[in-house]
C-alpha cells in the first residue's frame, strides 16, 4: 500500500491537484499591487543642449493603489479555500479508489495462485494415473479404451494447468502496475489469508453515512465554492477606487517648483453592470447544488448495494464450501473406491473427478467474489475521516 501511496500515478495527480489548489488559495488571498509611475513632461526643446537634463523637464513620480471594494477579495479567497478543500476529499477518494483496486488485485492474484495449486495436482494425479493405467492395459486389467480416455483427460488437466499459470502471470503483472512496482512483477505473490466477514459501518444508516463519503464532501465544498463566486461576481458591481499619490519635481527658474498631488478615479459603472459574470456564477451555483444531489443519491445507492452484494457472495461461498465441496468430495471417494474394486466403470469415475474440480474452482471463486465485494463494501463505507 505504501508504494501505492509513493508510485501510483493517480495518487500523484491528486496530490499535485491539492498543491495547485494551495497555490490557487494564495493567489486569491493576495492584494493588487500598486502601480509605480515614472515621467517627464513639460519638456522644453529650445533648452536642450544649454542646460543639464533636469533643468529642461518636469520629473513627474507618483503610485497607483488598487483599493477593492465589495469583499472581493474574501469572497475570492473563500472560493479558493473551498476548492481546495474539495481537492483535498478528491485525494482522499482517489486513495479509496487505489486501495480498493489493489485489493482486488491481490485477491484475483491470490486466486490464480490457488487454481494452479489445485490444477497442479490435479494435473499430477492424472499423470501418475495414466503410468499405472498404462500397466494395466499391458496387463490386461483395462481397456484400451479406457487408457485412451484417461490420456484425454490427462491432456484436458495439462492444459487447464497452462491457462491457470497465464493466467497467475497477468494477475501478477496488473497489481504489480496498480502499485508501481512492474520490473518485480514475476516475484510478487501473497502471503495473507482470504479477509475475514468483520465490516464495520454495517448498522449505520447509509444515507448517513454517504454524507460523510469523500466524493459528497467534496460536492459539498465545490457548492460553497460556487456560493463564494456568486458572492464574488456580485462584488464587481462594486466599484473599486484607485488612489493615487504624485509628487513633481521642477525647476524653480522654470515654474512654481516641486509640488504634491493626491487623486481619485472611480469606473463608471454604464456600459457593463456585470449581469454576464453574475449569470455565470447563479448557473454554476444551480450546477453544483445538483452535482451534490447526484453525488448523495450515488454514494447511498452504491451502499445499499454494496452491502447486498457482500451478503450475496458470503452466502454463495458459504454454501459452496459447507454443502456442494463436502459433497463433492465425498462422492469422489466413492467413486475412488468403488473403481478401484471394480464395481464402477471409469466412465464414472473421471464423470466424479470432474465434479469435484467443477466444485473445487467454483469455491476459489466464490472466495474471491466474496474478497472483492469485501473490498467494495469497506470502500462505500470509507469516510474522508478513515483515510
Amino acid at each position: 500500500m505504501l508504494a501505492a501511496e509513493n508510485d501510483n500515478i493517480d495518487v500523484l495527480r491528486s496530490r499535485l491537484a491539492v498543491r495547485t489548489a494551495e497555490a490557487n488559495r494564495k493567489i486569491a488571498d493576495t492584494a493588487p499591487n500598486p502601480n509605480l509611475n515614472l515621467s517627464a513632461v513639460q519638456i522644453r526643446p529650445n533648452l536642450i543642449g544649454t542646460r543639464r537634463v533636469d533643468q529642461i523637464a518636469d520629473t513627474l513620480v507618483s503610485v497607483d493603489m488598487v483599493l477593492e471594494r465589495g469583499g472581493k477579495r474574501r469572497a475570492r479567497t473563500a472560493a479558493a479555500s473551498a476548492l481546495l478543500a474539495a481537492s483535498r476529499t478528491d485525494l482522499a477518494a482517489t486513495r479509496r479508489d487505489i486501495r480498493e483496486a489493489i485489493f482486488d488485485s491481490y485477491f484475483d492474484l491470490k486466486a490464480a495462485e490457488q487454481r494452479v495449486d489445485l490444477l497442479g495436482n490435479i494435473a499430477a494425479s492424472y499423470t501418475q494415473g495414466l503410468q499405472l493405467a498404462g500397466l494395466k492395459t499391458r496387463s490386461g486389467a483395462i481397456s484400451g479404451a479406457d487408457l485412451a480416455r484417461q490420456k484425454v483427460e490427462a491432456s484436458r488437466a495439462n492444459t487447464d494447468l497452462q491457462q491457470a499459470q497465464a493466467d497467475l502471470r497477468s494477475a501478477r503483472l496488473v497489481l504489480a502496475t496498480l502499485i508501481g512496482q512492474e520490473r518485480l512483477a514475476d516475484t510478487i505473490s501473497t502471503t495473507s489469508d482470504w479477509p475475514g466477514s468483520d465490516v464495520s459501518g454495517q448498522s449505520a444508516p447509509a444515507d448517513l453515512l454517504a454524507l460523510q463519503r469523500p466524493e459528497v464532501l467534496s460536492a459539498q465544498s465545490r457548492l460553497s465554492a460556487a456560493q463564494r463566486s456568486l458572492d464574488g461576481a456580485n462584488a464587481l458591481r462594486k466599484q473599486d477606487v484607485t488612489v493615487t499619490l504624485q509628487y513633481e519635481r521642477a525647476p524653480a527658474s522654470l515654474g512654481i517648483g516641486s509640488s504634491v498631488g493626491f487623486g481619485v478615479s472611480v469606473p463608471l459603472a454604464i456600459r457593463n453592470r456585470y449581469r454576464g459574470e453574475v449569470d455565470a456564477a447563479g448557473t454554476q451555483l444551480v450546477q453544483a447544488e445538483a452535482e451534490l444531489r447526484k453525488a448523495t443519491a450515488v454514494a447511498t445507492a452504491d451502499i445499499v448495494i454494496a452491502r447486498n452484494a457482500y451478503q450475496q457472495a458470503a452466502t454463495r461461498r458459504q454454501t459452496i464450501e459447507d454443502e456442494q465441496l463436502p459433497a463433492a468430495r465425498h462422492a469422489a471417494r466413492i467413486a475412488e473406491f468403488a473403481y478401484g474394486n471394480g464395481a464402477t466403470s471409469l466412465l464414472e469415475l473421471l464423470d466424479a473427478r470432474r465434479s469435484l474440480r467443477a466444485v473445487e474452482l467454483d469455491a476459489i471463486d466464490a472466495r474471491n467474489d466474496e474478497a472483492h465485494a469485501f473490498a467494495r463494501l469497506n470502500a462505500a463505507q470509507t469516510t474522508a475521516d478513515d483515510n
